[in-house]
């Protein structure tokens, strides 16, 4: 999976939405780690009413969306 910076994804487990920040490669995990600026369960229109919270996810925990 690619992921880029300004990627919109939902993660898995919980249906939280967020726009990727930072990508790289973890290579002791040979996988995709990834920083996301999560927003809740919908983007906002405009400014947010509250900053994002940013976590740390494995790619395999994300999924992409399109809007």
């Amino acid at each position: 999976m690619s992921l880029f910076p300004g990627c919109k994804v939902r993660l898995i487990s919980s249906g939280e939405i967020g726009v990727v920040i930072h990508s790289w490669v973890n290579e002791e995990l040979d996988a995709i780690d990834s920083h996301v600026a999560f927003y809740g369960a919908e983007f906002p229109t405009g400014k947010p009413k509250e900053p994002p919270y940013v976590l740390r996810y494995l790619a395999s925990s994300l999924e992409v969306i399109g809007e």
